[in-house]
């Protein structure tokens, strides 16, 4: 047989085994179902949010107070939240006649919180917020800016400001963000943008790490396996350790492809009809579900590029560490170096996904560069909009070379492991049956 039939034989074997197996069809299964779960994910929060609103009560030491305090904490507390004008607000603000039975109705579960206002001798208000949830905690930190607002407006009230000229004072600054460097014309991303990139750079690093160390022990596996059941001494006589290793490598990989196929789709699927499962569950309130900030095609063919060049890189030299050992026991302290090198990448894209790390440093830049790297650390940079326009090319080369090297090291490396049985050989008797051509 050619050298070409002989990788497409080992290559359509290693599918064929793979996908019947019961493991690989309920693991399919369930990372489908749990990718359209995430896709779903803003549907569901929404609509569980949606089913109640949270009561909090105020007492005040005289009717204006109280009225201004409930209007206040309303819109305060209320903030941000999308949705048809027939929706439930998140918080309903009520006044309440008796801080004790208040504080009562806090204890009991009637009452998420309640504000008590008393005048203090100097007939300025003081604020004190009952609730069982944390002090630092959003509606807190909320309550204390009405509070402000309130005592300033009682402050005016009692120096005979009119109503109007009050309003003039609380008219807000004029106050904008923008880029350091001035040739960027594009808008300054919001929030909830910024955060929305960050969790998708960080979403695919994972997705990315878990095809190369997932399917990479496969690979591993599969090596030892044979080898311990002395089918390569037969297979070997059929095809080359080069055909044997490629065709091992492209056969994992298109069985990855066709999971993660699978995954692909059912997550495009979910994403599709959100907009109309979201209308049909939530109503009104399916305008407060959008699709995530970022999700563009150029990133999503980068996600592909960057999972199939690096598993090709880590899958190479995972069959070769396998043909290293006999038992599949062995498997893991030897391809220990690489799940290593592999964590380091996913913990730095992670970190910079996060905002843990600085993405804009120096040696952030060349560090992004190194092959056993660039597919953890690349798409965070791109996603969260710091990647230089060369550096998406030039790592993507010098992957795509680093693959050619690995291929040569690994078939060297794997027709030596292939053929040594017994105990595992250290590296120097490696490099010494390397060195001699064996």
């Amino acid at each position: 047989m050619s050298s070409r039939s002989n990788i497409v034989n080992i290559a359509r074997r290693e599918v064929t085994v793979r996908v019947r197996t019961r493991s690989y069809k309920l693991g399919t299964a369930l990372l489908a179902i749990g990718v359209i779960a995430m896709a779903l994910l803003p549907v569901i929060i929404t609509k569980i949010e949606g089913v109640s609103s949270s009561k909090v009560a105020v007492v005040a030491p005289d009717a204006t107070v109280a009225a201004r305090a409930q209007a206040t904490i309303t819109t305060l507390l209320n903030t941000g939240q999308t949705g048809s004008s027939t929706s439930a607000p998140d918080f309903v603000i009520s006044i309440a006649a008796n801080l004790a039975a208040a504080r009562a109705d806090v204890m009991g579960g009637r009452l998420s919180g309640v504000l008590g206002i008393e005048r203090a001798t100097d007939r300025s208000l003081a604020f004190t917020y009952y609730s069982n949830d944390a002090a630092s905690g959003r509606t807190s930190s909320l309550l204390r800016q009405g509070a402000n607002a309130i005592a300033i407006a009682d402050r005016l009230d009692r120096l005979a400001i009119p109503a109007a000229q009050q309003a003039t004072l609380f008219l807000p600054a004029a106050y904008a963000v923008a880029w350091p460097d001035p040739a960027r014309t594009d808008p300054v991303k919001d929030g909830a943008a910024a955060v929305g990139q960050d969790l998708l750079g960080f979403a695919m690093t994972i997705l990315i790490f878990m095809i190369i160390v997932m399917y990479g022990n496969w690979v591993a596996m599969s090596v030892a396996e044979e080898k311990s059941s002395r089918v390569m001494e037969v297979v070997l006589n059929a095809a080359t350790p080069f055909q044997l290793l490629a065709g091992k490598v492209f056969g994992v990989g298109l069985t990855a492809l066709i999971q993660y196929g699978v995954v692909v789709v059912a997550g495009v699927a979910a994403l599709a009809a959100t907009p109309a499962i979201a209308a049909k569950v939530l109503g009104g309130a399916a305008a407060a579900v959008s699709l995530p900030e970022g999700l563009t095609p150029g990133l999503l063919l980068l996600f592909g590029l960057y999972g199939i060049l690096g598993f090709l890189l880590y899958a190479t030299l995972y069959a070769a560490a396998g043909s290293l050992v006999s038992r599949q026991e062995d498997v893991q302290s030897a391809v220990m170096p690489m799940t290593l090198i592999s964590m380091v990448g996913y913990l730095v894209g992670v970190y910079t996904s996060t905002g843990l790390l600085d993405a804009r440093s120096g040696w952030m830049t060349a560090v992004v560069q190194i092959p056993f790297l660039s597919p953890f650390m690349m798409l965070s940079r791109v996603a969260g909009g710091f990647a230089q326009p060369w550096e998406v090319p030039l790592s993507l080369v010098i992957l795509a070379a680093s693959i050619v090297g690995a291929i040569w090291l690994a078939a060297r490396i794997y027709a030596v492991g292939v053929l040594l049985y017994g105990q595992r050989p250290g590296y120097r008797a490696v490099w010494r049956l390397l060195r001699d051509g064996m």
